[in-house]
């Protein structure tokens, strides 16, 4: 009897075992067959189909290593090698199994596969690269890659021209509308973004990629609640998306949800756990919800992972009440003369400022705090002379235009309560003791009232703000308020009145009055050598560009005082200066007093503020938790042999 008889007696007997679903019996026939004739693609084929239906993913994996080996460019072979790595949960073989077969069988679907792994790796940038290198290697996507040429040569117009033509013969292409979608954006045409996106993720719900952009999207304009359920969807794809987790805890974070912000952040430090910047945001959100001990060792572990990041030795130093061992001392010292990224050298100042300033050696703790604020004064763009005379001009408008107020809004809103002042002025004190009060809600810094004033001045962008109120009206003016009063009810509560406690909302007090003429302001006022000097000590996250240079922040504190004196004598019954030194030395007058002016009855939990639990954001979060404390008061003198620069714009404090 022949070889090849044998071998079809053989292979016959396999397949009617096979029928019969006697699969063991059937790859024994098979596996002595390969002993004879190893190289049978009939029967490698044949063992190969069995050992997948039966989940024998190791066993198949041989077999179809030796199939690809025997035949490279059979693309079924290739198609099986890739489920085969993904029933193993090999992430990274089925990732190089389906790039290897992208690259020898390109397609839009595999394409869109391989974009999707780079999005959930966080890798956006790879992503878009995928989509469009395919686009410049297949003929029939010419006007696709056409479009994104011109897209990257800043020919919009001809880019659009590109997806619209395509659209035209095929109205839902989804690629085309994605990228359409990305010129919007690109354009600030947000609105039409966002519908087509929507239609993409209508057509197809699984496009990752097109999720990412809704979320960016929503994000980028500060729709947070909206980029809620676009994260979540990316989520759903793909439950470990690393950046997708994160993205959704900050926004969790910035709409106040602490405990969802910090369980999602949990959630991708068990995909990523050595990744030092979800340490970081994990540390400042647990700072806020008062979890001190747990702050600590998220910034430490920032500390373990990235030994230069400066801004986690800030922020540790920057609960204001951490004291520095002696070996963490020595690494910052020693990291000041790496190759640190600047930012990072900065805060690596300020910390090492705070961490002498605990062991009193005063003299050295400034020199780290000149270094830190010089080094930062060099990036920044900030003319105290121009400053000034932008109040001036406040003031001269203002003082010409009183008749502007005989329009102002009608509106009976009188829950907004603005404390305001320069940073570093006792406010989130204040701030505590009237959000203990039962008819009170602390929010934060509302970046709300800079907002409109921001809206205001486009109007016209040759007259500006505050020149463009002459246009307005008082339909306009009660409009603005309900503007305000609509887009901060998310970080509100049901109590009948609330804090807006963004400090540089001192300059807009006109605005204010116009807007929400019964509104509450607090002009929360430390004395300016205390005040000044803190600033100065206080590293900025954003914003705050005068705190950078003593002669800086003394002429700001003087430009504040004359602004404040002429809003006064505007306003002379609507605006109630507290002092930081007052309220120390005499609590109970002071606090009553703050109390009878917000129209609200004395309650003891004011005294007592600071068992309160309410998550504080500014860097007095740890010192709103204490007593008060009279330590505080005359603080700058310990530094008054490197103040001159402060002294002689208040010299009536030089002793």
């Amino acid at each position: 009897m022949s070889e090849n008889t044998n071998l079809k007696i053989a292979l016959d007997n396999a397949i009617d075992l096979f029928n019969n679903n006697n699969l063991n019996e059937c790859i024994e026939q098979l596996e002595e067959i390969l002993t004879i004739h190893p190289n049978n693609l009939k029967v490698l084929n044949m063992l190969l189909d069995i050992n997948i239906k039966i989940n024998r993913a190791a066993r198949a994996l041989k077999v179809i290593k030796k199939l690809i080996r025997l035949e490279p460019n059979k693309k079924e072979h290739q198609e099986k090698l890739i489920k085969v790595h993904q029933f193993l949960n090999d992430d990274q073989a089925y990732q190089s199994a389906l790039i290897e077969f992208h690259k020898n069988f390109p397609s839009i679907q595999t394409a869109r596969i391989i974009s999707n792994i780079h999005i959930e790796n966080d890798r956006e940038e790879e992503s878009d690269q995928v989509i469009q290198n395919f686009f410049e290697s297949d003929k029939t996507f010419g006007d696709l890659y056409k479009g994104i040429r011109h897209v990257k040569a800043g020919r919009l117009k001809l880019a659009e021209e590109s997806y619209k033509k395509v659209l035209k013969k095929d109205k839902n292409n989804i690629d085309a509308l994605r990228l359409l979608g990305l010129l919007a954006f690109k354009t600030k045409d947000y609105e039409i973004a966002e519908k087509l996106f929507l239609k993409v993720l209508q057509l197809d719900p699984s496009f990752s990629l097109a999720w990412d952009n809704l979320a960016k999207l929503y994000r980028i304009q500060n729709k947070l609640l909206k980029s809620i359920p676009a994260f979540e969807n990316l989520i759903k794809l793909d439950p470990r998306n690393f950046e997708a987790l994160v993205s959704l805890g900050t926004v969790y974070i910035k709409l106040s949800k602490y405990h969802e912000g910090i369980k999602l952040y949990e959630e991708s430090l068990k995909i990523k756990p050595d990744n030092p910047r979800v340490y970081l945001s994990l540390g400042h959100a647990l700072k806020t919800i008062g979890e001190r001990a747990k702050s600590e060792a998220a910034y430490q572990n920032a500390i373990k992972h990235f030994s230069l990041s400066g801004e986690a030795y800030w922020s540790l130093a920057n609960l204001k009440t951490y004291e520095f061992s002696d070996k963490e001392i020595i690494n910052m010292e020693s990291s000041l003369i790496k190759n640190i990224h600047p930012n990072e050298l900065i805060q690596m100042h300020f910390a090492l400022g705070k961490a002498y300033e605990s062991k009193r050696q005063f003299d050295k703790s400034f020199e780290h705090y000149a270094e830190g604020n010089w080094q930062r004064r060099k990036q920044i763009s900030y003319n105290a002379e121009d400053y000034k005379i932008s109040i001036d001009e406040l003031i001269d408008f203002f003082d010409k235009n009183k008749n502007l107020y005989n329009s102002k809004a009608q509106s009976n809103f009188d829950d907004p309560i603005f404390i305001l002042g320069l940073p570093r002025s006792g406010s989130t004190m204040i701030e505590q003791i009237l959000s203990s009060h039962s008819l009170i809600e602390g929010t934060q810094e509302l970046p709300n009232i800079l907002a409109i004033s921001r809206d205001i001045k486009l109007i016209d962008q040759k007259k500006g703000y505050p020149h463009n109120l002459l246009g307005l009206d008082q339909s306009s003016f009660d409009d603005l308020g309900n503007k305000y009063i609509d887009e901060t009810k998310w970080a509100r509560s049901s109590k009948p009145f609330f804090i807006d406690k963004m400090p540089n909302n001192f300059v807009h007090i006109g605005l204010i009055k116009l807007i929400l003429p019964k509104a509450k302001i607090i002009d929360a006022r430390r004395n300016p050598m205390d005040t000044c000097f803190s600033c100065f000590k206080q590293y900025f996250a954003k914003g705050q560009h005068f705190t950078y240079d003593l002669d800086d922040i003394a002429r700001y504190y003087k430009d504040y005082l004359r602004l404040m004196d002429y809003w006064k004598k505007l306003f002379p019954e609507e605006i109630f200066t507290i002092n930081y030194e007052q309220v120390i030395d005499n609590p109970n007058e002071r606090i009553r007093d703050l109390l009878e002016f917000c129209n609200v009855k004395f309650e003891d939990n004011c005294i007592n503020f600071h068992k309160s639990k309410r998550p504080v954001k500014t860097a007095s979060s740890e010192q709103v938790r204490q007593p008060m404390y009279k330590s505080g008061l005359d603080y700058w003198k310990n530094y008054s042999n490197n103040l001159d620069a402060l002294l002689k714009h208040f010299p009536e404090y030089d002793i």
